[in-house]
C-alpha cells in the first residue's frame, strides 16, 4: 500500500510539472502575405519577411516598391508584434500578428508617428 501511495505522489508531481511547463514561443521566421488599407483607407497588400531568432529577428515589409525595415520582433506563446520603422515621418508601424482560441491567425496594425522621446534609468 506505501508503494501505491508513493507511485501516486511520484505521478501526481510529474503530471503537475508538465502542466505548468511553459508554451513555446510563437515562431514569426518566414514569409507572411497581408492585405488591408493604409491610414487614409486605401487597398494595400504585400508580403512580410523576418529572419533570425528569438532576441534577433529582423525583416522587412515590402509593399509594392517600398521596403520597410522591421527593427523589433517580440514573441509569446500565442503571437508577435513586430515594430517597422516609416522612411518618411520618422515613426514606426506596429504590427500585431496573433492566434485566435481556434488556432486562426489574426493580425493588424497601427501608426506611431509622433515618438516622443524619453529618458529611462533602471533603479533595481
Amino acid at each position: 500500500m506505501r508503494m501505491f501511495v508513493v507511485g501516486l505522489v511520484l505521478a501526481s508531481a510529474v503530471s503537475y510539472a508538465q502542466a505548468q511547463r511553459p508554451a513555446a514561443a510563437f515562431d514569426p521566421s518566414g514569409k507572411w502575405s497581408y492585405s488591408s488599407h493604409d491610414d487614409k483607407g486605401a487597398p494595400i497588400s504585400g508580403t512580410m519577411e523576418i529572419s533570425g531568432a528569438a532576441g534577433a529577428y529582423t525583416g522587412t515589409v515590402i509593399n509594392g516598391s517600398d521596403r520597410i525595415p522591421i527593427t523589433e520582433v517580440l514573441t509569446s506563446s500565442t503571437g508577435m508584434v513586430a515594430l517597422a520603422n516609416l522612411p518618411n515621418n520618422g515613426g514606426i508601424a506596429v504590427i500585431k500578428v496573433w492566434k485566435d482560441p481556434d488556432g486562426k491567425l489574426q493580425g493588424g496594425w497601427g501608426l506611431a508617428t509622433e515618438i516622443i522621446p524619453a529618458t529611462i534609468e533602471r533603479t533595481k
